[in-house]
């Protein structure tokens, strides 16, 4: 039951329960319904529950008591993307993501976890040695043959989410982004600046390509790479609700990039926009950390995406013409303010007889959230659907992003529903436009 707690004759409030963080701002929701019309789960399932309003409504009946959160847990905490695209319509901008983040932690910290999502948590996304393990299987598995067979008689669906994933990402390239540093090119000159780069380690196993891509345009704009071996941000863990494990993950990185390698960097960057987004977060994470507090307040400060920081700094490599229609798909990561979602159209501009088309609901998330197309994947499958209508009523050829799991969910679509539409990151499009001129010139000397 709630807590009365007397305020002034005659009035009561009620005192939280717990996530006393976040509860002012859930109680900021004014049930205005303007963030129905943008949340991807209510689009493919319309109930109340589905909305913002009626998911920040729930978890604060559980903070006052009405209810407990293990209610809710099935769908009003379940089905949230956390893609944060409600906050775009609502006037008093509820973070509806950050109030889910912090009911699903609560959740874990009152009823536990399944070991396994612990285990990959807390044992293999932080230690990169675990993660150069786990490609050396994979790829065992495809060199073996074990991979087709698991993947012909179904032995991935009784796996549950790391066979889901296994089959979803398909067989892995031979390196890894990490692998490839060694025989990147030297930055061009003149050298603008050093820059650490931070690799997404989902990306470095299942993207390798996108992550090259963005290293070799950097270093092609005069940027010197310095690539720390890090583990995983912590977003993963963040989206689960194991909130030990993401600032576990926090310190650990804030601690590698302590090192005298990156002593001497002018920033960091990324080329996938949820981690990124993760990284700048760290000065609020363990920022008071009596160790690594001053170094995460570093980090959080000096990160950018490359597409920032090339929109901000300019391209200074040449370009060739790209006749390619395309279009621009936001990652629900990038932040609803502020100049991030602009630079993915600024670099593009810049590459001639590129059109860009425009994309209806291109800040939709297109439901591959993290591992949500594992755990959801009636409801991931219902909301890809729905993008890719909208993909191919703009009659793009390449469809662009800067996000790992945006990149890998909307290739998984392109095969289902349009096989014509290539799916790229928006780097690997900067580079393909830029080796062009290369072979060019190769090929025509000046």
């Amino acid at each position: 039951m709630p807590i009365p707690m007397a305020t002034a004759p005659g009035t009561f409030d009620v005192r939280p329960r717990f996530l006393e963080d976040v509860y002012e701002a859930a109680s900021e929701c004014n049930k205005c319904s303007l963030c129905q019309a943008t949340c991807p789960a209510y689009a493919t399932n319309p109930v109340e529950w589905e909305t913002a309003r009626g998911r920040v409504s729930l978890i604060r009946d559980a903070i006052e008591g009405r209810i407990e959160l293990h209610e809710i847990a099935d769908g009003p905490l379940s089905t949230c993307l956390t893609c944060d695209n409600c906050v775009a319509a609502c006037p008093p901008r509820v973070p509806t993501a950050l109030i889910v983040s912090r009911a699903r932690q609560e959740l874990r910290a009152q009823e536990g976890a399944p070991w396994t999502q612990s285990f990959a948590l807390r044992a293999v996304l932080p230690r990169p040695g675990a993660m150069r393990a786990l490609h050396g299987l994979a790829r065992f598995t495809q060199v073996t043959g074990l991979f087709g067979l698991a993947r012909r008689t179904g032995l991935f669906r009784w796996m549950g989410t790391v066979g889901a994933l296994a089959e979803y990402v398909g067989p892995l390239e031979q390196r890894t982004a990490y692998q490839r540093v060694a025989q990147l090119p030297k930055a061009a000159e003149p050298v603008r600046g050093r820059l650490g780069f931070l690799t997404c380690c989902y990306s470095n196993l299942a993207a390798p390509d996108a992550t090259e891509a963005a290293m070799r345009v950097l270093l092609a704009n005069g940027y010197e790479l310095v690539v720390p071996t890090i583990g995983c941000s912590g977003l993963p863990a963040k989206t689960l609700g194991d909130r030990d494990a993401m600032l576990e993950m926090a310190v650990h990185n804030s601690e590698r990039l302590d090192g005298p390698d990156v002593d001497d960097v002018d920033g960091y960057v990324g080329d996938v926009a949820s981690c990124v987004g993760q990284f700048k977060d760290y000065d609020k994470l363990v920022g008071d950390d009596r160790l690594v507090g001053d170094r995460a307040k570093e980090v959080a400060r000096l990160t950018t995406t490359a597409t920032e920081l090339l929109a901000r700094t300019g391209l200074t490599c040449t370009l060739a013409p790209l006749r390619w229609k395309v279009a621009i798909d936001l990652p629900c990561s990038l932040p609803i303010d502020g100049p991030w979602r602009s630079t993915m159209h600024q670099l593009l501009a810049q590459i001639p007889r590129l059109q860009v088309v425009e994309l209806e609901e291109a800040a939709m998330c297109c439901g591959g959230a993290g591992t949500y197309f594992a755990r959801m994947p009636e409801r991931s499958e219902a909301i890809l659907e729905r993008k890719f209508e909208k993909i191919v009523a703009a009659g793009a050829q390449v469809v662009v992003t800067e996000n790992v799991s945006c990149l890998l969910q909307l290739r998984a679509g392109a095969a289902r529903y349009a096989p014509a539409v290539r799916i790229m990151h928006v780097m690997e499009v900067v580079n393909e436009s830029m080796l062009t001129a290369q072979r060019r010139v190769a090929v025509i000397p000046e």
